[in-house]
């Protein structure tokens, strides 16, 4: 080993940091800072998680399929994951093992870095069990020893702790010592110290590194100057190098003050140490270079001086009792110590949150990726929902056109019908009315003149004429007129189905059958029509004066208001040819003298030849007026007066009749056109439930994006955190 490795001897480490410690730059501050950092990032992964899960309990429950189940139920388990995280991190702290064997001054170490004396130390084996120091808020110290839940006095720790004491307990167990943070800066920046009893007491060496230094930041090996390091000391090291990846290890050679009394020997022993402990480290662990382990790893102290000393002010060289080995021992310590401080900070932070920053970044990563595909999905879905927005309101605008369009076609087509109707009926009926006089000479019923018995006679007479004239109507237009309606029924029926969009809807207009019981009715009402008719069948002599008045006067009237007669009621009528019959009676006498002034012209003997013969023809027509010709001349005076009656009724009649087809088609196209309106009300419907859909799509679009913006800035932070503090650049150049 070449003298190079000696290393200098420094002397302001000890004012260096004790200012930094003042300035609260402490190297270990890196550890409480980075601890701090990653808790405020935990919290926002904690808020950021449960907005996650409210947003995909939202999206879940919309059964729009943008997640799986498995995948929701992934996402909600991570809300645990990052409060144990968050716990875990709370009781993140620096964990600093000391060990060696027996009697070596671990306590004592431990004791002058806390500067106070803490730990039981003496002569012999004194520490029993693991001790451990850990910060605590409240002012008083106290001791917190295994199967006991109520912390006891400090005190107490000279008699549970010491190997010495009667109370001692099992070299396994843990003691903690829980001391107030305000008394010292390594407890109030969240280092744990654990002393542990002499590796050479027991041999549960592996039970101890499972249970105490797996979870250990830095491992420090007292040993005792006065010896080396020994095979139970390698052999402890081994195995914690076999359970914990690149273990960070001090080697303290305490006890150096004893060369004093060797001054001459002080260069070669340290050497010798020096060699063995850079073999052990550097050859045999492979740990650290040469280099590195004799400047930063191994060090030669006297912690019963530094203890003793720690309050003094080591700038000053002029203090009494100094000698220049007493400072340089000082000296190391308090490299040691920065060493250490450097270290462990690096180390913990490196060791407890690099495992967090990683879980956060995998938490973020899940998160990210299911949010992200959530909003790939609602934003495919709500592309294709605004496709078929489009295509619904256009169908909406088809349908809404072919409804006006069909509405017009079938008004236009029942129209026509109507009026065809119209026409028809009024034509057929003007026929039968034309007929009307044969048709009623076909009524056989024995005739009666009698008072009695000729309402009655009128009353069948009715009653046959309304039957026949329907059924003459019926059978004359049944056939057109069905046919009309067939044609119609047809058309709306074609023209409605094909609007229609699916067969259940076609199949449903098919299913719609016209009334198989329409039939137009033609009730011409004859008893009500005919109500005032007033037959005229006294025997009426052709040739009488009254006759031949009565035909003069008759057919100058029709000749000369002829159209006034057709309006004309029939009791005018009969009220004039009254008035004329009395006239013509009056005048008998008249006439009487006039045949007697003629027969004076023409002789007596003409005027009864004359006589003779107007008797005969009076006779001849008294013996003809039957029952027959009286039956004849009523048919005849009721068939003029029906006629005159309907012809007044032919428009009324065609036009109900027009009424009742264009109200049976009406009805149809309704019930048909229905269907049209169903499926106008689905498309309605179906557009305000797309938009609903895009609404709520862009709605669960947005508050992705802002989720994603949110773990954007949640991974920037982490990232920052992990170029600050786990990198090692960012580290030396912090430290």
């Amino acid at each position: 080993m070449s003298d190079s490795l000696i290393r200098e001897k420094p002397t302001s480490y000890g004012s260096i940091r004790q200012n930094n410690i003042i300035n609260g730059n402490s190297p270990l501050k890196l550890f409480t800072h980075a601890k701090t950092t990653i808790t405020d990032i935990f919290k926002n992964i904690t808020s950021y998680v449960n907005d996650s899960n409210i947003y995909l309990s939202d999206v879940i429950k919309s059964d729009r399929n943008l997640i799986s189940n498995e995948k929701y139920k992934e996402i909600q388990h991570l809300k645990e994951k990052v409060s144990r995280i968050l716990s875990i991190i709370s009781r993140d702290h620096m964990k600093v093992v000391f060990f060696g064997r027996t009697s070596n001054g671990k306590s004592t170490v431990m004791n002058a870095m806390l500067r106070e004396r803490i730990l039981p130390v003496g002569m012999g084996h004194t520490t029993n069990c693991f001790l451990q120091i850990e910060g605590t808020d409240k002012i008083e110290a106290s001791v917190l020893i295994p199967g006991c839940d109520e912390p006891k006095n400090i005190n107490n720790l000279s008699t549970i702790g010491n190997a010495l004491s009667r109370e001692k307990v099992d070299s396994d167990s843990l003691v903690k010592i829980l001391w107030p943070k305000e008394k010292c800066h390594l407890i109030r920046d969240d280092v744990v110290l654990v002393d542990s009893p002499g590796i050479d007491v027991s041999a549960n060496l592996d039970q101890w590194i499972e249970k105490y230094c797996l979870d250990a930041d830095v491992f420090i090996l007292v040993v005792s100057a006065e010896a080396t390091i020994t095979i139970a000391e390698k052999t402890f090291l081994h195995n914690v190098a076999t359970r914990v990846s690149n273990p960070n290890i001090f080697i303290l050679m305490n006890r150096w003050d004893a060369t004093d009394d060797e001054p001459e020997m002080v260069d070669l022993v340290k050497k010798q140490h020096l060699d063995r402990g850079l073999e052990f480290l550097c050859d045999e662990l492979n740990l650290y270079q040469r280099k590195e382990a004799a400047e930063h790893r191994m060090f030669f102290i006297s912690a019963r001086e530094a203890l003793s000393n720690r309050n003094i002010d080591l700038s000053s060289s002029s203090k009494s009792g100094f000698t220049k080995a007493h400072k340089e021992r000082l000296a190391d310590f308090n490299k040691f110590e920065h060493e250490f401080e450097k270290c462990i900070s690096k180390t913990a932070v490196q060791t407890k949150f690099e495992q967090h920053a990683n879980r956060g970044k995998e938490i973020l990563s899940l998160i990210s990726e299911t949010i992200t595909n959530t909003i790939n999905k609602s934003q495919t879905i709500k592309e294709e929902s605004s496709e078929k927005l489009i295509q619904m309101e256009e169908r909406n605008t088809f349908v809404e056109n072919e409804l006006i369009s069909i509405t017009d076609v079938a008004k236009e087509k029942i129209r026509y019908v109507a009026e065809d109707v119209y026409k028809r009926v009024s034509q057929t009926l003007n026929d039968e009315i034309k007929r009307l006089y044969t048709l009623i000479q076909e009524f056989d019923r024995p005739f009666s003149s009698d008072r009695d018995q000729l309402p009655l006679y009128k009353q069948d007479l009715h009653r046959w004429l309304d039957g026949r004239l329907g059924s003459n109507l019926q059978n004359r237009l049944h056939t057109a007129l069905y046919n009309s309606l067939d044609i119609v029924h047809s058309e709306i029926k074609e023209r409605v189905k094909s609007i229609l969009s699916t067969n259940e809807l076609r199949s449903s207009v098919d299913s719609i059958i016209p009334r198989s019981d329409f039939a137009v009715s033609y009730r011409l009402d004859c008893s009500n029509l005919c109500l005032d008719f007033h037959e005229d069948i006294k025997f009426k002599f052709s040739l009488g004066l009254t006759s031949l008045w009565e035909r003069f006067v008759k057919n100058q009237t029709e000749s000369k208001y002829n159209s006034s007669l057709l309006v004309n009621s029939s009791n005018d009528l009969l009220a004039t040819t009254n008035n004329i019959t009395a006239l013509t009676t009056k005048s008998s006498l008249a006439g009487l003298g006039a045949v007697a002034l003629i027969s004076r012209s023409v002789g007596w003997k003409m005027v009864g030849v004359v006589a003779g013969i107007y008797g005969g023809f009076y006779i001849y027509e008294r013996l003809m007026w039957t029952k027959k010709a009286q039956e004849r001349a009523f048919k005849r005076q009721y068939a003029d007066y029906a006629s005159a009656k309907m012809k007044l009724i032919v428009d009324l009649t065609s036009g109900n009749a027009s009424a009742q087809v264009q109200q049976e088609l009406s009805m149809y196209f309704a019930q048909t056109i229905h269907y049209v309106a169903m499926e106008k009300d689905d498309i309605i419907d179906n557009i305000q439930e797309i938009k609903n859909e895009i609404n709520h799509l862009k709605s669960y679009f947005d508050k992705g994006k802002k989720l994603k913006r949110q773990v954007d800035n949640i991974d920037s932070e982490l990232n920052q955190f992990s170029k600050q503090y786990l990198l090692l650049d960012s580290i030396n150049a912090t430290n």
